[in-house]
């Protein structure tokens, strides 16, 4: 995992040391972790050395709650989830949400929540994106930063991306006290915080951890698992349930090696995707360096009257701070 994580870093380089890839293949090929991808991450851990007993019963658990998925995920998705199970991970006082507002800030873009679109058509020297505002947006750049697997977007004329399934998460939010009797235990001290499992059909749930203490018999929990967790099965995990909030998702893509990708550019022209990155792995930091290389990408194909005009309109050394107290429009889960 460590040499993983040496070659991830990679994409930290300065940019007179790193090439701008075209395709996700390349880039992962440049860094040393394509093969990861072509193999499962079992196979990859039993070529390591692990016992099949260490990777149902340790590695396992991590999988399932990073990414509710079995060890049958690919090498380097599941490399990504046994890294964030370590030490030493940073996170933003206040909610990591502020690195998203503050990058918005410092780009100073225009925002429009709650306008989804519904359409992107080649207009020629640029393209037309129509809402469902009935709104129109004229650009000569389009990045697709969103992953098409679930969306309803109509491309003019059509693309050709590889089919991928999405890997849904049921999280669920309970204000209560889980039931010890339900886990064969004889009292709630007896519970820990975090309750991971095993690949085994009558286990329910992923994973479940406390988020928030209110009181010794009061707690706020969160649940994943690959299915929604109806009432019935709630009254038999809690014995007291005041309140339960539940949202499906689709958190990351269903990882099966040898994995295919999606191009990165997606009509030979302007038209760019974001997320094919993520059938590599899904986290903050892929997101991150994903988007990066299109920004770069993009500029590195713009004629050059339009380069230059990016260049003179640089913004100034990024500097984020905290948005703690400016949480207007966020959508937040408060028990």
């Amino acid at each position: 995992m460590q040499e993983m994580l040496q070659k991830f870093m990679l994409y930290y380089n300065g940019f007179e040391s790193r090439p701008v890839f075209d395709n996700v293949e390349e880039m992962l090929k440049w860094s040393g972790l394509y093969g990861l991808t072509r193999r499962t991450l079992e196979d990859e851990l039993i070529d390591a050395g692990l016992n099949t007993q260490t990777i149902s019963e340790l590695v396992t658990v991590i999988t399932r709650i990073n990414y509710g998925q079995s060890t049958s995920i690919s090498g380097l998705a599941g490399a990504v989830s046994l890294a964030g199970s370590e030490s030493g991970l940073w996170s933003i006082k206040g909610g990591n949400w502020q690195l998203a507002a503050g990058l918005l800030k410092t780009a100073n873009a225009s925002l429009h929540l709650q306008e989804g679109i519904e359409s992107i058509s080649d207009a020629g020297d640029y393209y037309v994106l129509k809402s469902n505002k009935g709104h129109e947006y004229n650009c000569t750049v389009t990045v697709v930063a969103t992953p098409l697997d679930e969306v309803n977007i109509t491309f003019i004329p059509p693309i050709s991306i590889p089919p991928r399934k999405m890997q849904h998460t049921h999280t669920t939010f309970v204000r209560g006290l889980l039931d010890p009797k339900f886990f064969g235990l004889s009292s709630v001290s007896d519970i820990p915080e975090l309750i991971g499992t095993m690949e085994l059909p009558d286990i329910p749930f992923s994973c479940i951890s406390v988020r928030k203490k209110h009181g010794e018999h009061d707690m706020t929990y969160k649940i994943f698992s690959r299915a929604k967790l109806e009432d019935a099965l709630l009254d038999q995990m809690f014995s007291t349930r005041e309140e339960t909030i539940r949202i499906d998702w689709p958190a990351y893509p269903h990882y099966q090696a040898p994995e295919d990708f999606a191009p990165i550019i997606l009509d030979g022209r302007h038209l760019y995707y974001v997320n094919t990155f993520e059938s590599a792995a899904s986290a903050m930091e892929t997101g991150a360096v994903a988007a990066e290389n299109v920004a770069r990408l993009i500029i590195s194909r713009l004629p050059l009257g339009l380069r230059a005009g990016l260049s003179a309109a640089a913004a100034p050394e990024p500097h984020i701070e905290s948005f703690a107290g400016e949480e207007e429009g966020s959508q937040r889960v408060d028990l």
